[in-house]
C-alpha cells in the first residue's frame, strides 16, 4: 500500500502538469495569428542581406577606383580611399549598406504601387459592399497572390472587411482604419532610423579620421631633433602634408553623407505619397460602398419579409404616434425657453429701473 501512494502522486503531478501545458498553449498564438499583426515587412530593409550586400558594393567600389592609379591626373582619388588609414573602408561600406536599404526599400516600393493598378474590390461582385458579400470580395483579392504583410493597400482592405465584417457598423470600421493609417505611417518613418544613423555616423567618423591625422602629423614633428632651420623647414613640410591628409577623410565623408541623404528624403517621401494613396483608395472604393445591414427597424424589415400589411400599418402608426410624442416634446421645450427668456427680460428691465432711481437721487 505504501508503493502505491508514490505511484499514484506522481501520475496525479504528470496529469496536472499535462493539463497546465495545455491551457499554456491554449493561451499561446500561432505563427499565423502573430503574424497577422506584423506589417513591417511592407516596407523594411532585411538587416543581413543588406549588409551582405552593402559589403559587395564596397568591393565593387574599390575595384572601379583602383584603374585610376594608372593616370597621373586622377593618382589622387584612390589615394583618397587607399592610403588615409581605417576610416574610409568604414565610411565607404556605411555607405555602401545605407544605399543597400534604400535599394530594397525601393523594390518594395514599385510592388505597392504595382497593387494600385488591380481591381480589389470590383463591381462585379456587388456595387455595395454588405456583409453577406464579404467573404466573395475576400475570396477575390486571396486570389491575386499578393501576400498581406507585405502590402500596405491589401492589409489595410483585408483588415476593413474583416472589421466591418465583425462589427457591422461604417463608423467604427472608418475610426479603424484611420488608426491603421498612422499606423503604417509610423511603420515607414522608424523603417529609417538605420539609413538616418548611418548619415548622421558617417561625417562623425570623418571628423575622427581627420583629428587622428593631425595627431600622427603633429606628432612627428621633434623640435629637439632639428639642428638647424633645414631640418626644421623639412619636418614643417611633413606635418602640412600631413595635415592635408587628414582632412580628406572629412572631405570623403560629408560626400558620402550627400549622396545618401537625397535618395533617403526622396524615397522616404514616395513612400508616404503611397500611403496617401493607400487613404484615398480606402475612402473611395471601400468606405463609400459600406452598408450596413437594414437593422434599425427589425418590425418593419420581419413584417414586410412576411408580406403581412396589417403589421406593417401597425408599424406605420407606432412610429407616427412616436413622432407626434417628439413634437408635443419639442413644443414643451419652446414654451419653458420662452417663459425663461421672459422673465430675464423683466428681471433686467428691474434693474435697470433701480439703477436710474439711483442715479436721480445722487
Amino acid at each position: 500500500m505504501s508503493q502505491e501512494q508514490p505511484g499514484q502522486g506522481n501520475l496525479r503531478k504528470l496529469a496536472v502538469d499535462k493539463e497546465r501545458m495545455e491551457q499554456i498553449n491554449m493561451m499561446r498564438r500561432s505563427a499565423v495569428e502573430a503574424g497577422k499583426f506584423d506589417n513591417s515587412a511592407s516596407t523594411s530593409a532585411p538587416m543581413a542581406l543588406s549588409a551582405l550586400v552593402g559589403l559587395g558594393f564596397e568591393f565593387a567600389f574599390y575595384l572601379l577606383v583602383l584603374p585610376f592609379k594608372a593616370f597621373e591626373a586622377t593618382q589622387l582619388i584612390p589615394a583618397y580611399f587607399y592610403e588615409r588609414g581605417w576610416v574610409p573602408f568604414v565610411l565607404t561600406y556605411l555607405a555602401g549598406w545605407s544605399c543597400a536599404i534604400l535599394l530594397f526599400k525601393y523594390r518594395k516600393l514599385k510592388t505597392q504601387r504595382a497593387a494600385m493598378l488591380y481591381k480589389l474590390l470590383p463591381d462585379e461582385i456587388s456595387k455595395d459592399i454588405r456583409v453577406e458579400a464579404l467573404p466573395r470580395f475576400e475570396a477575390h483579392i486571396k486570389r491575386l497572390g499578393i501576400e498581406p504583410s507585405r502590402n500596405f493597400l491589401i492589409n489595410r482592405i483585408l483588415r476593413g472587411l474583416e472589421h466591418f465584417g465583425v462589427r457591422k457598423n461604417h463608423t467604427e470600421t472608418a475610426d479603424m482604419l484611420s488608426s491603421q493609417s498612422e499606423i503604417d505611417a509610423t511603420m515607414v518613418d522608424s523603417s529609417y532610423t538605420t539609413v538616418k544613423v548611418f548619415i548622421w555616423a558617417i561625417p562623425i567618423l570623418g571628423f575622427i579620421g581627420t583629428v587622428l591625422g593631425i595627431s600622427t602629423a603633429v606628432s612627428s614633428f621633434d623640435l629637439e631633433s632639428a639642428k638647424d632651420v633645414e631640418a626644421i623647414q623639412a619636418q614643417l613640410g611633413a606635418v602640412t602634408g600631413g595635415l592635408s591628409e587628414a582632412f580628406d577623410t572629412t572631405l570623403i565623408s560629408l560626400i558620402f553623407s550627400l549622396c545618401v541623404m537625397f535618395p533617403t528624403s526622396l524615397l522616404q517621401k514616395a513612400e508616404e505619397d503611397v500611403l496617401n494613396q493607400v487613404d484615398d483608395y480606402c475612402n473611395e472604393y471601400l468606405l463609400k460602398r459600406l452598408r450596413e445591414p437594414e437593422e434599425a427597424h427589425p418590425g418593419v424589415a420581419a413584417a414586410a419579409a412576411a408580406g403581412d400589411p396589417s403589421a406593417i400599418l401597425q408599424r406605420i402608426e407606432e412610429l407616427q404616434q412616436y413622432l407626434l410624442q417628439v413634437q408635443h416634446s419639442q413644443a414643451e421645450v419652446a414654451g419653458q425657453m420662452t417663459d425663461i427668456a421672459n422673465h430675464y427680460a423683466t428681471w433686467l428691465s428691474g434693474a435697470e429701473e433701480t439703477e436710474g432711481e439711483g442715479a436721480a437721487e445722487a
